[in-house]
């Protein structure tokens, strides 16, 4: 498919609902209080004081979803400049490094900063996850360019 917009839009948002579980699942596993990143930007744009709110949690999933997808779309145009070979590695190095920036951007931008520096385990699951959604979004355009 030629339409880099529509491969993004899919291929990102199934990614970050991949990524989402699967941060789920990490942030079940840490016994120490845990954070999710998606969920405290929402709970910090509309001011809600809970995490557990089924609204933020719905919110914090689509947010993901909308991230994934501009950096599916980012990664795609990398894809194009750079070439098609080694997607795994270029799909590593284009997702941590716009986490890197756009997470430390966000948490500037919305005051989320003291509440990550208490929780390095949570920032940690959150960049496993970021990982994890490298691996899936290689896995998906490599299939879905094959159609």
């Amino acid at each position: 498919m030629n339409d880099r917009m529509v491969v993004a839009v899919y291929t990102g948002s199934l990614s970050a609902l991949a990524a989402n579980l699967f941060l789920y699942i990490i942030n079940s596993l840490i016994a120490v209080p845990r954070i999710n990143m998606p969920q405290l930007t929402v709970q910090l744009m509309f001011e809600q004081p809970d995490l557990t709110n089924i609204f933020v949690i719905i919110l914090g999933i689509v947010w993901s979803m909308i991230i994934g997808g501009v950096y599916t779309f980012i990664y795609l145009i990398v894809l194009d400049f750079t070439g098609w070979n080694n997607l795994l590695l270029k799909s590593i190095a284009v997702i941590t490094g716009l986490w890197l920036l756009g997470a430390g951007t966000i948490m500037k931008l919305f005051n989320i900063l003291p509440e990550a520096r208490a929780e390095p385990l949570a920032v940690a699951a959150f960049f496993i996850a970021h990982l994890f959604f490298a691996f899936v979004l290689k896995y998906l355009i490599q299939e879905f360019m094959k159609s």
